[in-house]
Formats: C-alpha cells, sequence, structure tokens
C-alpha cells in the first residue's frame, strides 16, 4: 500500500480549491467507511443524547407525562407521512416524509395543549390526558384503514410503532445528526432562560424571562427528540428515552450541568446497548433493547448512588444506628461520673466503668456493652485495651459532654418554647441529641440564653 502522504499527493491537485478538495474528500471517506452497523451505533447513539440532554429540563419541571403525550400524539403523522410518501414514490419508507409528518403532528398536539390550558379549567396532565389519547385513537383508526390498501401490506410501517433501527441507512443517520445538532445547539443558546425558568417560573418571569415562550420552545425541542427517536424506539416507548436517562442522572447529581451531561451520556449509552443487542438477531426489537438499557442503568443508579442510592442510604442508616449506640453508652457513662463522689468535675481523675455497672444501667447484657465499646473504641473514645473496666478517653469524655448538652438544651427547648411537660420530653431528646447540627444547637443556645441547667434541675455540660 502506499505512504498516506503518496495518496494525499495523489488524490489532491491545483485545478480544484483546496478546500472544496479537503471537503469532498472526507465526505467521500465517510460515505466509504460507514457500515449499516455503523449507521445503527450512530443513530442510537444520537437519538440517544438528544432525549437525555431534554429530557433533563421535563424531569425537572415535572412534566414526564408531556413527553409520553406528544410521543403518541405523532403516530396519526407518521401514518399520514407513510400515506404521503406512498403516493409519491411508491413505497412508505421515506423517512423524511414519516418524519415530517411526525413532526407536525406532535407540535400541533404540543399547541393544542397549550390552547386547553390556557382557555380552560383544566390542568396541564388532564390537557395532555385529553390530547395525547385523542391524538392516539385517531391513530389507530388511520392504521387499521391503511391496512385495508395497497400500501397496508408494506413492510416497515410497525417499525415506526414499536421500533427497529436495523434498517436505517446513511441519510437517516446524516437526518438524525441535523435535527440532534439543532435541538442541542438551542439548549446551549438558550441555557440559562431554560434553567431559571425550570426551577422557579415566577422568579423566571419576574427577570424578564418569556416563560411561555421558553415552554414553547421546550415543547418543539422534545417534538424535535421524539421524531428523530421514533423510527429506533417508536412511538410507544419513545417517553422512556426522554425520562429514564434524566431521571438516573438525577439521582446522581444535584448540579444541572451535570445532569445534563449525564443524562446525555446514559442516553447515548442506552442506545448502544439497545443497537448492539438487536443487532444480535434477525428481528428483534430496538427500542425494547434500549429501554432495557437505560433501565439497567436507573437500577445500578437506584441501588449505588452515593447519596440517594438505596444501598448507601442503607448502610448510612446502619452506621448512624451503631454510632448512636455508641454515644448512648458514652452518656452513661457521663451520668455515672454525676453519680461519684466529686462529680464530673473528678473525671480527670477517674474514668473507669465496670461493665456490669453499665449493663445494669441501660438494662442491657454485658455482651450488648462490650459490642458497643468496641465501636466506641474505634471512634477513640474508649481505650482499646480496656475489656473491663472500661476507660473513657479525652476523647470519649468530650463527646460525652457534647451528647449530654445536646440532650439537656433540647428538653429545656421543649418545656420552654413547646410547653410540654418535663416527664415528657425524654423520648425526643433521646433521638436529637445524636443529630443536632452545630448551627441549630448555637441558635438553641442563643435563644435559652446560654442556660446551665436543664428542666429537671441537672447541670448543663459546658
Amino acid at each position: 500500500m502506499p505512504p498516506i502522504p503518496s495518496i494525499l499527493a495523489a488524490r489532491f491537485t491545483s485545478d480544484v480549491p483546496m478546500v472544496r478538495q479537503i471537503m469532498t474528500f472526507f465526505a467521500e471517506l465517510f460515505d466509504s467507511r460507514i457500515t449499516g452497523t455503523d449507521c445503527v451505533v450512530w443513530g442510537a447513539l444520537l437519538l440517544g443524547v438528544t432525549c437525555g440532554v431534554l429530557g433533563t429540563f421535563i424531569v425537572l419541571r415535572r412534566q414526564s407525562l408531556l413527553g409520553d403525550a406528544i410521543g403518541h400524539a405523532v403516530l396519526p403523522g407518521v401514518l399520514v407521512g407513510f400515506w404521503f410518501s406512498y403516493i409519491i414514490t411508491g413505497h412508505g419508507r421515506s423517512t423524511p416524509m414519516l418524519l415530517l409528518g411526525a413532526m407536525i403532528s406532535g407540535l400541533l398536539a404540543a399547541v393544542l395543549i397549550g390552547f386547553l390550558k390556557q382557555t380552560t379549567v383544566l390542568k396541564t396532565a388532564e390537557c395532555m390526558g385529553v390530547v395525547f389519547t385523542g391524538f392516539y385513537g385517531i391513530g389507530i383508526v388511520l392504521m387499521k384503514i391503511l391496512q385495508k390498501t395497497p400500501a397496508g401490506g408494506q413492510a416497515g410501517l410497525e417499525k415506526f410503532l414499536f421500533g427497529q433501527i436495523a434498517g436505517i441507512s446513511l441519510d437517516d443517520v446524516k437526518l438524525m445528526a441535523l435535527v440532534a445538532g439543532g435541538a442541542i445547539a438551542c439548549v446551549i443558546v438558550f441555557w440559562r432562560k431554560l434553567s431559571i425558568s425550570s426551577f422557579d417560573e415566577q422568579f423566571a418571569h419576574s427577570v424578564g424571562i418569556p416563560v411561555k415562550t421558553i415552554q414553547y420552545l421546550l415543547t418543539g425541542l422534545l417534538t424535535v427528540a421524539i421524531v428523530i427517536s421514533v423510527q429506533a424506539v417508536g412511538v410507544i416507548l419513545v417517553s422512556a428515552m426522554l425520562i429514564t436517562p434524566a431521571a438516573t442522572a438525577y439521582l446522581l447529581t444535584d448540579r444541572l450541568h451535570r445532569m445534563a451531561m449525564l443524562g446525555g451520556l446514559f442516553g447515548a449509552l442506552a442506545g448502544f446497548i439497545g443497537a448492539l443487542l438487536s443487532l444480535l438477531g434477525s428481528d428483534l426489537p430496538t427500542g425494547a433493547f434500549m429501554v432495557l438499557g437505560a433501565s439497567s442503568l436507573f437500577a445500578l443508579a437506584f441501588l449505588l448512588s452515593p447519596r440517594y442510592g438505596l444501598l448507601p442510604r442503607v448502610k448510612r442508616r446502619w452506621d448512624q444506628r451503631r454510632r448512636t449506640g455508641a454515644e448512648n453508652l458514652l452518656r452513661t457513662m457521663y451520668l455515672i461520673l454525676e453519680r461519684r463522689d466529686g462529680g464530673v468535675e473528678n473525671a480527670q481523675a477517674d474514668r473507669r466503668f465496670g461493665v456490669g455497672d453499665i449493663a445494669s444501667i441501660r438494662q442491657e447484657s454485658p455482651a450488648q456493652v462490650h459490642r458497643m465499646a468496641k465501636l466506641a473504641a474505634r471512634f477513640g473514645w474508649i481505650e482499646k485495651d480496656s475489656p473491663d473496666p472500661l476507660v473513657l478517653t479525652d476523647g470519649g469524655f468530650t463527646e460525652s459532654k457534647r451528647i449530654v448538652r445536646n440532650h439537656r438544651l433540647w428538653e429545656l427547648f421543649l418545656t420552654q418554647e413547646a410547653k410540654l411537660a418535663a416527664d415528657h420530653v425524654h423520648a425526643d431528646a433521646e433521638y436529637i441529641e445524636h443529630v443536632l447540627p452545630r448551627d441549630v444547637l448555637a441558635k438553641l443556645e442563643e435563644m435559652l440564653d446560654n442556660p446551665v441547667a436543664d428542666p429537671h434541675g441537672k447541670p448543663i455540660p459546658m
């Protein structure tokens, strides 16, 4: 094979402008290198990114039903586009005609939803339900009519209903790329207005943002995303690609820009997984596999998300429960110190506590006390080499004072501010002493004028 410089030298001549030659060269290279499988993958990636990014805003606005409504509403447009395509070209597989029909139908449904919302007492959800079920009913009727015509016997129409991307062509990918690029560009240009209106419409209106115009823009972009997705996912499952990747991102971050990027990433990954799995067989449903891929990613985020995941939450609760047990052990030790001769002031001299004494006061077994003592030792509150008696460290003594202070301040607050009886506040303070933040504690001290005793007359540690 000749070296690359020789190929390029032979390819480019001085008779044609260099820029045009370069553009022609890469266009030919693109057409020759892209295979059918590549088209499927690129198409799935494009629709996944677009749906993931745009879905971020409908999830934040709690308008997930809007995607489902527009997705069902495009069915009549697909069928009308199929019919016109058959009349003009003799076959119904003209993708531009199908997508144009879907876009017109989706935008018409979106406009009708807005019109009903403004002119009736119905809320947004009811307006969506009326419109998309009506459009979907029209689509079913048109489908039955088409099935009785010569056009109805052609293969391909059902793929727009249930999703099948295996037959996508390079021209389809180019069209999808054009539409997806335009949608993403609109999001970038109107990012600030979309962001503010998604979080607080009243504030957005007060600072001069045209909220209704932004809503129409978002609805139009959603329609565009659905239009480019309908060939792969179908009108039945298209809403899942709008909602699931964005919902997955929502579980992983609280930053909008990160959520949008993660939504696009998860949408692309779901599209990639679905496209590859659908290519394993001759007639496997692409849309279903893409939705299953997105659902699998959501399941992983639901289980493993550091903040909102099920398993991390269970672990945090377990750790908090164990820490609470260790803190209760420290509070018991502090109460024992108060009962000794010399009180807490003599704590520096004697910080040893018998396991049996603690178990008797807490009404627990010695084994339970030992278990909590081992955990407290991990925090550095109890000396590790003191199985019985237990020896409280300096850090443990400081922590025990903090816990008792929280407990008694909260008891005083409940009796003075909530007007509860002094003998009814212990159980509530028993819980709150472990979770009382420092800023709330400072406000309590200020509100109670830095008290020195709780409702029972016991001193509040300083």
